[in-house]
């Protein structure tokens, strides 16, 4: 790289000018196509750069496109920081901004790594950007202050008024990209491993023996999550790899849909018994939550229900709250980074911490006389009339206090790493927390009563009890807890990270864990939905030997939003690199998701039939609860021969005779649900925005009323539906046409997903004659259809028939009043 090269991304960024994002050829003769083997570390990291940086200005070309819609905030005062905070090296341009307060809990909150434009009006078009000033969002104080890196200085603030600020993208993760691609340790990482061919496919690993640390644990967790033997097989290949020494390694899972992808990654959890350091990653937020999620509730299942939060102190999900939408009841509060941090900030505060707090229960136990004693001159000293009685008085301190240390008491056995507080220190805080128990039992029993009071019986038994059972309980408490001094939040969060065993992230943010120490092993989930540019980040963590990649390459891969990088291979993923190189890859083979009519085209087309059906899919009871009544059977192809693809803005095309029949077929199916009150759930897919579009507005929200509860429909594109399921699918193929021009659907890997996201009923709609004629896998699809007597004619069923009928006499009518009115502006023309 040349040395001239700019060294951050936010100042590539801001070298641009407005002509500059607009230009579509600004990198054009930069991007060459990513090759498959590269001959050194250096080689591999540039090759993405100049991707990468098309890949923004393509993003921010596309916000100015919509500036009408972009989110704003109103500008109250800018001011130039004192002192230069954000690693900037011109002060000058560096600025504190308030923003004013609106009223309005939809308004624009700004934060970290975004990037924004400060300009004197609203805009809405991209002139009203003219002179262009962005700015990057690096600090967030509250809600109306933020601190910003601008592009160019702002030399008199008061004769140059900003009045707003523009989002226009988030360069968070393109800046850790950049980062990670431009990072001089990068020759000491796993890199090396992925840049050639798999040179190790044939040796023989000895490393791994049956009898490592922890191995009945972990068999005896295998068993417990009922995993198949491909499931089986890949964990103990993950600790084969784990425990090998000789050599570095990349280890691929492929996991065709429906085939346990997630479970496997969770039960790889025993690793954590294994006190292996892993980091878990996955291409978004989302992904990350789910796996994570999954991870935890396995932890939970197998956990004691007294103390099901011990040993989550090894875990850590870090990341975004609100991009990963996490809320305060969420049960991923109990590993998520930020909250740890709180909780632990709280319980190790030198005034007010859990060890205060134990010492001023101590104390009042020991003396609850001069307590009330204290109590009363204090209320007499304010000439208080309401002054408790002693028993009272003591219950109402004792609740307080216990209830505080109980909370605190949980946080430390859920929120610090197991090397810190042992199992038997926990059975001790129970002991403790089942004596406040008996004592809070004892003080709503007799508390109340005249007699208790000093030299009383009851008293007397209190003491005892405070004595003999709470005091002794709580005795033993400081004597462990061996940390160090926790009190900047810096310090707490590197403790946190390096006294984890398994850490979430995503693939990205993988460069904040650099804290961590040595990684012994890196697993990433959606492997191959992750562009290999993001991999990058990840495979620098200090330490690192090994990584497993979970994935399918046969499904689509991440989204790119230039074409002239998609040509070059930019959304290729790591993983499917690595498969056209020859590495050997783990077969997930057993689905649980698809009635094996809907698994059968998908399994033999993309999958050479070596996925088997499980049990659970197979059996004939869900035909019967789904389909009877209906009209098609689990998998059907619904000829629509009648209707005609338009395009409309965006040049999506769109079929509403298509929209109607679908629209019957929901209609249809929310019925059943009804009559039956049966749960079910509907999503459609379709390749094209325009077709999404006009269904959702079809269905305009008229079955939400029994969302989650009986009957839930979800309108999606087949790229955002990746990962998800329901009960019924639909596919809209929209196309309709003479010559078999199919578009999007050419698409293998987006055919993949659409045919394998359905449990118990898959409905392909579309225009046979048209798809017979594509030479696509759809021909390949009709032709089945026919074969297993599949295919049914929409217009061969009344109440399909007639919304088609509908849908061409409305299509009539509007063409007609079109025509009709160009017509008579012709006629008032010609006068």
């Amino acid at each position: 790289m040349a040395k001239n090269e700019k060294t951050t991304l936010f100042n590539s960024v801001f070298s641009w000018s407005i002509k500059d994002i607009l230009n579509r050829d600004l990198y054009k003769q930069k991007i060459k196509t990513i090759p498959e083997k590269f001959r050194s570390v250096d080689e591999y990291v540039q090759c993405f750069v100049p991707h990468l940086l098309e890949e923004t200005r393509t993003e921010l070309f596309s916000s100015f496109k919509s500036l009408s819609r972009s989110s704003v905030f109103k500008i109250r005062s800018i001011e130039k920081r004192a002192k230069e905070s954000s690693g900037s090296s011109s002060a000058s341009l560096l600025h504190d901004i308030t923003l004013m307060a609106v009223d309005n809990t939809a308004k624009y909150q700004p934060k970290c790594g975004d990037l924004i434009a400060l300009t004197k009006v609203r805009p809405s078009r991209i002139d009203d950007l003219n002179p262009l000033l962005l700015a990057s969002v690096f600090k967030v104080d509250g809600e109306l202050k933020i601190s910003v890196h601008s592009s160019r200085p702002i030399p008199y603030l008061s004769e140059y008024p900003l009045s707003f600020g523009v989002f226009l993208m988030t360069l968070t993760t393109n800046t850790r990209i950049w980062n990670a691609l431009h990072n001089e340790d990068a020759k000491s990482t796993l890199i090396q491993s992925v840049l050639q061919g798999n040179t190790h496919a044939t040796e023989q690993c000895f490393c791994f023996v049956n009898d490592f640390e922890g191995s009945d644990r972990v068999l005896d967790i295998i068993r417990s999550n009922k995993l198949n033997s491909s499931q089986e097989a890949a964990i103990l290949g993950c600790l084969e790899t784990k425990n090998c020494s000789h050599k570095n390694s990349v280890k691929l899972i492929w996991g065709p849909p429906g085939t346990g992808k997630t479970k496997t990654v969770a039960t790889l959890f025993a690793l954590l018994n294994l006190k292996c350091k892993t980091v878990v990653c996955a291409p978004t937020n989302t992904a990350v939550v789910e796996v994570a999620s999954r991870l935890l509730a396995l932890f939970k299942e197998t956990s004691s229900s007294e103390h099901a939060t011990y040993g989550l102190g090894n875990i850590i999900l870090s990341g975004n709250r609100d991009r990963m939408g996490i809320d305060k009841n969420d049960v991923l509060l109990d590993v998520f980074l930020d909250e740890r941090i709180d909780k632990l900030g709280n319980l190790f505060l030198p005034s007010s911490g859990w060890k205060q707090k134990l010492e001023l229960l101590t104390r009042f136990l020991e003396d609850t006389e001069s307590a009330y004693n204290d109590y009363v001159d204090k209320c007499e000293e304010e000439e208080q009339e309401d002054i408790v009685s002693f028993g009272e008085f003591v219950r109402q301190v004792f609740n307080g206090f216990s209830e505080e240390l109980e909370i605190y008491m949980v946080d430390l056995y859920t929120h610090l790493p197991n090397c810190f507080i042992s199992y038997e220190d926990v059975k001790k805080m129970m002991a403790v927390r089942k004596s406040f128990q008996r004592v809070r039992y004892f003080l709503e029993e007799n508390a109340y009563r005249v007699e208790f009071k000093t030299g009383s019986f009851k008293f007397d038994c209190f003491e005892r009890m405070i004595r003999d059972d709470c005091l002794q309980a709580l005795s033993v408490l400081p004597k462990f807890l061996e940390i160090p001094e926790l009190v900047e939040r810096e310090d707490i969060r590197k403790f946190c990270i390096q006294n984890a065993h398994i850490i979430f992230c995503t693939a990205s943010a993988a460069a904040e864990m650099k804290a961590t120490g040595t990684i012994e092993l890196l697993v990433v989930d959606e492997a191959a939905q992750l562009k290999e540019c993001k991999s990058v980040a990840a495979l620098q963590l200090p330490g690192l030997r090994h990584a497993v990649l979970i994935g399918d390459e046969l499904q689509l891969p991440a989204m790119v939003q230039n074409e002239i990088c998609e040509n070059a291979k930019f959304g290729r993923s790591l993983f499917e690199r690595l498969v056209l190189l020859g590495h050997n890859k783990h077969l997930l083979n057993v689905q649980y998701r698809m009635h094996p009519s809907i698994s059968r085209f998908p399994n033999k087309e993309f999958y050479g039939g070596r996925i088997k059906d499980a049990a659970n899919v197979q059996e004939s009871i869900y035909q019967k609860r789904f389909l009877g009544g209906n009209m098609f059977g689990s998998f059907s192809f619904i000829n629509v021969g009648r209707g005609k693809e338009e395009f409309g803005d965006g040049h999506s095309p769109k079929n509403m005779v298509e929209v109607a029949v679908i629209s019957e077929i929901i209609s249809n199916l929310y019925k059943v649900s009804s009559e039956r009150r049966m749960k079910m759930s509907v999503g459609v897919v379709s390749p094209y925005k325009g077709q999404v579009r006009a269904i959702q507005d079809r269905t305009n929200n008229k079955y939400t009323s029994f969302s989650g509860q009986l009957f839930s429909l979800n309108v999606w594109s087949v790229d955002g539906f990746q990962g998800g399921e329901e009960d019924v699918i639909i596919i809209s193929t929209v196309r309709s046409n003479g010559n078999g021009k199919v578009g999007l659907l050419n698409n293998r890997q987006r055919a993949n997903v659409a045919l394998t996201r359905a449990r118990h009923c898959l409905w392909v709609v579309g225009n046979e004659t048209t798809l017979s004629l594509s030479g696509s896998i759809w021909a390949k699809l009709i032709s089945e259809s026919r074969t297993r007597g599949c295919l049914f004619d929409a217009a061969d069923e009344k109440s399909l028939s007639d919304a088609m009928n509908d849908a061409l006499l409305e299509d009539v009518s509007s063409s007609f009043g079109s025509l009709s009115i160009r017509n008579g502006l012709g006629r008032r023309n010609a006068w």
